[in-house]
């Protein structure tokens, strides 16, 4: 598995987020300035469930 790290502007934390990259080619999960992205939503869902339960946050996705 290989995941990429972005950063996104500064925002409060309410969820950890998972929604699709704009082209369609992966997903991403959010958690407030930083994204990993991935290959696939089960990946993307895998690390959001970590990111929510070390965070105490709950889990968003936007799947459209």
């Amino acid at each position: 598995m290989t995941t990429t790290i972005r950063r996104f502007p500064l925002r409060r934390v309410a969820a950890v987020l998972v929604v699709r990259k704009r082209d369609g080619e992966g997903w991403l999960a959010l958690a407030g300035n930083v994204g990993w992205f991935f290959g696939s939503l089960t990946e993307a869902r895998v690390e959001a469930r970590w990111l929510s339960q070390n965070l105490g946050l709950p889990v968003r996705e936007i799947v459209a």
